[in-house]
């Protein structure tokens, strides 16, 4: 027979009940009269307590035969153990069979007997309870269940933020869940709580855990080590001995001065613990293919995980940002490919344990800055070099031809590497006849001319090529940007996607190009340079046209999935040949305009005027979002200059605002408001249009203007209602609630909340929702409502969590702790204050603020 006292016994929340409960508790165990009576019936009990008790042990004496005797001057329940659930439970978790353990708690032991014995009891099975589901926790872990684990380790950290053991299992499911940067974080804020709170450190399994997760999500962006590499010794040698500072290796193109730094890099890792950097500025690739330093500051902090709520909208602020980030890190920055010291300054993180190695054509040199020139390989070394490449016994058989090989190729790596792919990939023809070809190509008359070898290898290994991979090569010289992915590609030379990616490992083979990264195609400038002098104007043209058709029309189709709620765009049928992608989900469409910004922002000084406002507005939420501030500014004047060339007054009303947005966000305010008057203008006869403009023009205005800001948006929502734009409308509506709950009209800010909860409502839009619940407790809380301020705090929270916005769900939890503090729940104002701390920890966000309550509410 099973006896249960997770809850209440069998007889109930009776008396009797809780008597059975309290032998079964004891099971195997004397419990004299003394302790029943204190047990079931507290510390004060009745003057008839004993007799009373007697008369209850007669009735289960009664009802349950044999259960029950009689010891001494005390009784004792004749039954085995692990009959009792709250045994039985105790005996899985020693076991390990923590998941048959848990599964028999329903409840807490004698959940309704209120007596101090069965409080400690309860107190002391709900430590037991924690310790096996953490020990489960250990179990699914171990299981690979890491991302399945993190919302039920948030809860219980939010309740134990002081527990150790739970924020250890919490920050290793985040970081087995590829969330390493949440997982840091996390350490961050449960080592500011221990220190705060208790004056502790961490302990030493917690600070172990950190190491590992420090080295494991430090970023590691090399590409890959190139092979084979064989020589420069000496330069090697250079690098190794340089002290930490900054190293310019400079020499002409195709002398391997990137194939050099990398390397040396991949040997010299283990100097830099804390990850690796890498960029190729693409200095002396086309026009407008350079990274500019701002986008390259964006990419490094990206990979040091700072989130992008905490990149500030200007240069210097981001360099000044990636310095602290970077500070007593060890290091590496690798920066490929550098025009000059305008370039690099920005990027240089001025730290003694920080290094930096620079490539460039140019003898750009930062301040105390190590040049290291690097000239043609040495003759032995380029001969080996040849062989790795073709095999050293074929090399041997013929040591005269490699000799001619070498001399014809000038000595350059990138020469050498070209020609050794052509003879490797026929190992049946005599390189005798590789160096013959060679040595008659007229480019070689002169053979001080470096450029001339270049190209004379470039066209032989050419004549190799199959005729379709010989057009797509040339054609992959006319793109804009720095590589090309394999859709655009297609689109470029009008092929079948499977076509062209069999041409491209031709190409590849034929070391033409190389595959950075799954599906994104480079290869050197000079070889683009080649390419792109083989193409004839209307070849080029047409070619041009099909990848910006790609670019522009996929572009669309990845910003309304990006964000559904805008309008689509009309747009123009592609052209034969173009492959325009589709997306599923947020995710897919946002990972494809990452992706793609370099190439987009290359390619729209090039397109037609519709292609290049395409591109703008399809890019303009994503760079927005993802902090892209000078790229939007940048992008949406194009989109201006492009769209006011076509007879399209709702795409220029929109790009305007979009400029706007652009100006706002680089701290130009009155260009702002100019670009949004210029959008109202063009808007005359468009309700909704001027509507959103007005909308925006509110945003423009700073904390002292609320008043100024609610004028427009109430001009906004009238136009709204004229036209009947329900979202509209209740963005308005939105704003309005915001402002009266700013200015202290509070039940004005109820009245806009609730008609803006109804449109939201309508259309089932989460964040909308929430918003209307977080301005209703503002109202709430404003009039002393504590009962519904806590009730809308604690949805908009929810609503928030669900919508995955950590800034607005932070902002909710602060103000539902405000509302308890207001109503002198100082308890629960703390827990929430902390809840509001961690997710802006969580979300890089300061949080000094906050923090500043809770430490006035424990004084």
């Amino acid at each position: 027979m099973r006896y249960t006292i997770f809850g209440t016994t069998e007889f109930g929340p009776t008396r009797v009940g809780a008597l059975l409960g309290v032998l079964l508790a004891g099971a195997g165990q004397v419990v004299t009269a003394e302790e029943l009576v204190e047990r079931v019936l507290g510390d004060a009990p009745p003057p008839r307590a004993r007799a009373m008790m007697q008369t209850w042990l007669t009735r289960l004496r009664q009802t349950l035969p044999g259960l029950i005797e009689r010891d001494g001057n005390g009784y004792v329940v004749r039954v085995d153990p692990l009959e009792v659930d709250l045994h039985l439970f105790r005996h899985l978790v020693r076991t390990g069979r923590t998941t048959d353990a848990l599964a028999l708690v329903r409840d807490e032991p004698l959940s309704t007997l209120d007596t101090p014995w069965a409080r400690q009891l309860r107190a002391d099975f709900a430590d037991e309870l924690l310790a096996a589901r953490l020990d489960h926790v250990d179990q699914r872990m171990a299981n690979g269940e890491h991302a399945e684990l993190v919302p039920e380790l948030h809860a219980l950290a939010a309740g134990r933020p002081l527990d150790e053991r739970i924020a250890a299992q919490l920050i290793e499911a985040l970081q087995g869940s590829g969330r390493a940067a949440e997982a840091l974080r996390h350490f961050e804020f449960v080592r500011a709580r221990l220190a705060g709170e208790l004056g502790a450190e961490p302990s030493r399994h917690l600070a172990t855990l950190h190491r590992r997760l420090q080295a494991a999500s430090a970023p590691r962006q090399l590409p890959a080590a190139p092979k084979p590499f064989t020589g420069r010794a000496l330069e090697l040698a250079e690098l190794d001995q340089a002290p930490n500072g900054v190293v310019v290796i400079t020499g002409t193109g195709g002398v391997g001065k990137t194939s050099l730094a990398v390397h040396w890099a991949h040997q010299a890792m283990d100097r830099f613990p804390d990850g690796q950097l890498y960029v190729n500025l693409h200095g002396f690739g086309p026009s407008g293919a350079a990274v500019s330093p701002g986008d390259a500051l964006l990419r490094f902090l990206s990979a040091l995980d700072v989130p992008r709520a905490q990149v500030p909208h200007d240069l210097a602020g981001q360099s000044a940002l990636l310095r602290d980030a970077l500070a007593d890190k060890r290091v590496l920055m690798l920066l490929d490919n550098a025009t000059d010291a305008e370039q690099v300054e920005p990027l240089l993180p001025r730290s003694p344990s920080a290094h930096v190695v620079i490539t460039s054509r140019t003898s750009l040199r930062p301040a105390h800055a190590k040049a290291l020139p690097l000239g043609l390989l040495p003759p032995e070394d380029a001969r080996e070099l040849l062989a790795a490449r073709i095999g050293h016994d074929r090399a041997r058989a013929e040591p005269d031809a490699v000799d001619t090989v070498v001399r014809r190729c000038a000595r350059l790596p990138l020469a050498l590497a070209v020609a050794g792919a052509r003879a490797a990939t026929q190992p049946e023809f005599p390189l005798a006849a590789l160096a013959d070809e060679l040595a008659d190509l007229d480019a070689f008359a002169d053979d001080d001319d470096v450029t001339a070898d270049l190209r004379s290898v470039f066209s032989h290994s050419c004549k190799a090529l199959s005729p379709a991979a010989l057009r797509l090569f040339r054609l992959l010289g006319l793109m804009p940007g720095s590589d090309i992915s394999l859709a655009g590609a297609a689109s470029l030379a009008a092929l079948d996607v499977r076509e062209t990616e069999a041409l491209l490992a031709e190409l590849a083979t034929a070391n033409l190009i190389d595959q950075p990264e799954p599906g994104r195609f480079t290869c050197h400038d000079l070889l683009r340079d080649y390419a792109a002098e083989l193409t004839h104007a209307g070849e080029r043209d047409e070619a041009l046209h099909r990848l910006l058709d790609h670019l522009a029309l996929t572009a669309v189709e990845a910003g309304v999935v990006y964000t559904p709620s805008r309008h689509r765009p009309a747009t123009p049928p592609p052209a034969p040949g173009v492959v325009v992608l589709r997306f599923g989900t947020h995710e897919e469409a946002l990972a494809w305009l990452l992706a793609e910004h370099p190439a987009l922002m290359a390619a729209m000084p090039h397109g037609t005027p519709a292609q290049t406002w395409l591109m703008g507005w399809s890019l303009a939420d994503a760079l927005a979002r993802q902090a892209h501030y000078q790229d939007l500014l940048t992008s949406q004047q194009l989109a201006v200059a492009a769209v006011e060339q076509l007879d399209d007054a709702d795409g220029l009303g929109r790009t305007l605002i979009n400029l706007g947005r652009g100006l706002s966000r680089m701290r130009r305010p009155e260009e702002a408001t100019a670009a949004l008057n210029r959008a109202f203008e063009v808007y005359e006869g468009n309700p909704a249009g001027q509507a959103g403009v007005l909308l925006n023009i509110a945003m423009l205005c700073p904390d002292d203007r609320i008043g100024e800001a609610m004028e427009h948006t109430r001009r906004g929502l009238a136009l709204f209602e004229q036209c009947g734009d329900s979202y509209g409308q209740a963005n308005a509506l939105t704003g309005l609630a915001w402002g009266h709950g700013k200015l202290g009209e509070y039940a004005e800010a109820i009245e806009y909340a609730e008609r803006a909860m109804l449109r939201w409502r309508e259309m089932d839009h989460l964040i909308g929702q929430a918003e209307a619940w977080d301005n209703l407790g503002t109202g709430y809380l404003g009039l002393g409502d504590h009962v519904r301020a806590a009730e809308a705090f604690t949805r908009s929270s929810e609503m928030f969590r669900l919508g995955g916005d950590l800034p607005l769900e932070a902002g909710a939890y602060e103000q539902l702790g405000d509302t308890h503090a207001a109503a002198g729940a100082a308890e629960l104002a703390r827990e929430a204050w902390r809840k509001a701390v961690e997710l802006r920890t969580q979300a890089g966000l300061p949080a000094d603020k906050v923090r500043a309550k809770l430490q006035a509410e424990r004084q």
